[in-house]
């Protein structure tokens, strides 16, 4: 009877301890660290991936930014030309208008004194004043056309400018994902290389 209880008790702390000890086992770690290596592998993998691509995402959107605000920057300076010249036009009016009042009012001054309006000197100082009209009208005329020719191309250059800048954006953001996809092949390996180190000793 003692026996059988002695065999008993002994066949149950047999069991116990069989149970309680798989953290004595080192198949459980080594497949526990494998679990871990591959998990934490696939995480920073995908974090790679997202990184590149959310890089190539910002590289694109200043690219698509920087061309945006060229565009807007040529269309302001067309808009500043065509109010440019158009003030330039109405500058020569002016000039033309102020030129007429000017013949008028020498025309009345030399009749009021009684000078001969055929005479040589009436007739210089009738072309002097002309002269003096063209010569002002000229001058608004090439300072307006210099300044929108300056403007125009600066707004080329600009533009080409801005052009080169969004191609060099997009081809980083290019590079950005395929570093992305690299840097995620990496882990893997890393991971691999980890896990096979692990059970390398394995016998």
């Amino acid at each position: 009877m003692c026996t059988a209880n002695n065999s008993a008790a002994t066949g149950a702390a047999a069991t116990t301890q069989t149970k309680s000890a798989f953290y004595k086992n080192p198949q459980f770690w080594r497949g526990a660290g494998t679990a871990l290596a591959v998990s934490s592998g696939i995480m920073s993998a995908g974090s790679a991936i997202t990184s590149g691509r959310a890089e190539q995402a910002n590289y694109l959107a200043q690219a698509r930014a920087t061309e945006s605000q060229a565009a807007l920057d040529a269309i302001s300076t067309e808009r500043q030309i065509k109010y440019d010249l158009e003030n330039a036009a109405f500058q020569v009016k002016q000039a033309r208008r102020a030129g007429r009042q000017n013949f008028g009012k020498q025309l009345v001054a030399a009749a009021a004194s009684g000078a001969d309006l055929s005479s040589v000197s009436f007739e210089d100082v009738v072309l002097d004043s002309l002269r003096a009209e063209k010569e002002d009208i000229d001058f608004i005329k090439k300072t307006a056309s210099a300044r929108a020719s300056e403007m125009q191309l600066q707004a080329e250059l600009n533009k080409v400018a801005a052009h080169g800048q969004a191609e060099q954006m997009r081809i980083a953001g290019k590079y950005a994902k395929k570093a992305g996809k690299i840097n995620a092949y990496s882990s893997i390996l890393s991971s691999a290389a980890m896990v096979a180190g692990m059970w390398g000793g394995a016998k």
